[in-house]
């Protein structure tokens, strides 16, 4: 029944990977709320992720390298990416938002460091005030 349930949920998020890409998505996937560890996926899913995450004055070309759902149905997307010289700031940029996707509410966290390196870090909580 366990390995059922697992290849249930890992099919469930493959689904949603390719049936919910947008960007800077964390993917929608419903999950069995009754297990004892956490869904973890290794990710190579590529977006051009909004300045409006990020802080920049464009998109920035990411990979999502980890997408987690716990049994409670919490969930968190991790991004990676350089930005283009051009857009690189001269110190550190640490952007905080939140994003609004398939009825539910994300907080992020951004940084961008003077080399370039992007990282994006987006979190649902299932029963946060205000989420669905």
């Amino acid at each position: 029944m366990k390995n059922f349930l697992r290849t249930t949920a890992a099919s469930a998020l493959f689904v949603g990977l390719l049936a919910f890409g947008s960007s800077a998505q964390a993917q929608e996937v419903k999950t069995q709320g009754k297990g004892k560890g956490a869904l973890v996926y290794k990710s190579a899913y590529k977006e051009c992720i909004t300045g409006d995450l990020t802080g920049l004055a464009q998109c920035v070309n990411m990979t999502q390298e980890t997408y987690v759902v716990t049994p409670s149905g919490n969930e968190t997307s991790v991004w990676k990416g350089t930005a283009p010289a051009a857009l690189r700031p001269a110190s550190t940029v640490v952007k905080d938002a939140t994003w609004q996707e398939s009825g539910k509410t994300y907080t992020t966290h951004s940084t961008t460091t003077p080399s370039g390196e992007v990282s994006l870090t987006l979190h649902y909580k299932q029963n946060a005030k205000g989420n669905k």
